[in-house]
């Protein structure tokens, strides 16, 4: 009997080891860290944008209890999910108001961050005692983009088949413009200025999105490849681009550049091929990502483009936050350009 009872326990103990070891969700985040979370995420404070998007993409919005001040007022979020005003803002890294104490108060099984500051990553998930995994849509060290940030925190959430689901969508849509323009010679492809939301005389050292879209970004002085640099209208000039980008969610429309005398003798307004296009706000938005590929394809390279691109833009988003006319109302609201 007491030899029965001891393999009983044995079994049962088995069972719950088994269980246990069934309920821990283990990822690897985009910097290479191992991370168990002791179930799937229930309560989610997200401190990057990009990880607040695809947690609205995934369908686990109700499991978001906080997010940081910059994914509050991302426009794409703002349009799409306008109950985003009433989720706990806990502030936020990259300009220093960032507080434990309100992350803390509201008791996260997992905070999702950046792959940008892993120090910080690790001492919150020390202090705190939270899991913490980090993501980027272009992560170290390749800074080549990636969708699997919605395979990562599909796991941690408990929507793995909706996130690989997604990823494949974004990816099969990304490979369609991509199989077109990889092919194309330089002497094909335009040179593009593209400019920073609040002034005209700031550009980007390299945006990838411009290169899969079959264009040829202008050459900064010493090959910097700078988040955004001041140049001066003398540098313009001398770049000389066939498009210029205005940013989607900036000041400026692209009659502010047309009707500018200073800006008569660039090719770009001589030809009037100035656009406002880019959907970009604190990192990127994946959806929008793709959008902008395909938008500046078929401005880039109208004769080989021919489809209907914001029926397709509305789609995509559409697959992506299950959201109906999504771009065309952010076409509206920010008077982006026709293409």
């Amino acid at each position: 009997m007491k030899k029965m009872i001891a393999v009983m326990l044995i079994f049962f103990a088995g069972i719950s080891i088994g269980l246990g070891e069934e309920a821990n969700v283990k990822v690897t985040d985009q910097l290479g860290r191992e991370v168990v979370l002791p179930h799937e995420a229930d309560r989610v404070v997200s401190l990057w944008p990009e990880a607040t998007r695809v947690v609205f993409a995934l369908g686990a919005e109700d499991k978001i209890v906080g997010i940081d001040s910059s994914s509050k007022t991302c426009p794409i979020l703002k349009t799409a999910f306008p109950e985003i005003n009433e989720t706990p803002d806990v502030g936020s890294s990259t300009s220093g108001t960032l507080s434990n104490e309100a992350i803390a108060k509201l008791n996260p099984d997992i905070i999702f961050m950046s792959t940008d500051n892993p120090d910080l990553a690790d001492r919150i998930q020390k202090s705190l005692g939270v899991p913490v995994v980090c993501v980027r849509f272009n992560p170290p060290p390749s800074r080549k983009y990636s969708f699997d940030l919605f395979s990562i925190i599909g796991k941690c959430v408990g929507k793995e088949a909706r996130g690989e689901e997604v990823k494949s969508y974004l990816e099969q849509n990304m490979s369609e413009v991509i199989s077109v323009t990889s092919k194309l010679p330089d002497s094909e492809k335009p040179k593009v200025y593209v400019t920073f939301a609040y002034d005209l005389l700031k550009t980007i050292g390299y945006f990838d999105v411009v290169d899969l879209a079959g264009g040829k970004n202008i050459e900064l002085s010493g090959g910097k490849k700078d988040a955004w640099v001041t140049v001066s209208l003398e540098d313009v000039n001398k770049w000389n681009p066939d498009v210029i980008i205005l940013h989607g969610f900036g000041n400026f429309a692209p009659q502010d550049v047309l009707n500018d005398s200073n800006w008569q003798q660039i090719t770009a307004v001589k030809n009037k091929q100035v656009y406002k296009l880019t959907l970009g706000w604190t990192g990127f938005d994946p959806a929008g990502f793709v959008v902008n590929v395909m938008l500046m394809a078929k401005v880039f390279h109208p004769d080989k483009f021919d489809s209907s691109v914001e029926n397709e833009a509305n789609q995509i988003f559409e697959e992506v936050y299950g959201v109906e006319g999504l771009y065309s109302r952010l076409k509206g609201r920010y008077g982006l350009s026709d293409v």
